[in-house]
């Protein structure tokens, strides 16, 4: 399944933090989860809808349990925005386990005459990380440091 921020619905919502920014996810799959909060992350920094699925990067990581997980995972996508300049705006995870998660996501390099910017993530945090299965499927909070 791919999750596509041009979709619609709710990816994730923003809960109310002292001084940085958080947001609660569900989702009726793990696998769905992790897209959706790397797309609602990522939309808190930039303004998605402007972002076009241009180009396919490959994306894994692996940890040790799932906080962890969701934890790489985010700040692999906040590196790619970060540090390669490359905006995503499609995720797909295509094999999600405790421990590893591989995918990709689509988009394309920062424009900032195009893309407009929101707020400057510098980190995600450990501080009330949490990734639970529940009864309709799996729910995650993650604190953003900005």
């Amino acid at each position: 399944m791919v999750t596509r921020a041009r979709d619609g619905g709710q990816l994730a919502r923003e809960i109310e933090h002292t001084a940085d920014l958080g947001i609660e996810v569900e989702a009726p799959s793990l696998a769905t989860l992790l897209e959706r909060a790397g797309l609602g992350m990522l939309g808190l920094a930039i303004d998605l809808g402007t972002v076009e699925p241009r180009e396919r990067h490959p994306l894994a990581c692996e940890a040790e349990d799932r906080e962890a997980l969701l934890h790489d995972w985010l700040h692999g996508l906040l590196l790619s925005l970060q540090v390669d300049g490359v905006a995503l705006c499609e995720l797909a995870v295509e094999t999600v386990g405790d421990r590893i998660v591989r995918g990709w996501g689509a988009g394309e390099r920062l424009d900032r005459g195009r893309h407009r910017v929101y707020t400057e993530i510098k980190g995600v945090s450990y501080h009330q990380l949490a990734v639970r299965e529940t009864a309709a499927g799996w729910w995650a909070r993650v604190i953003l440091d900005v």
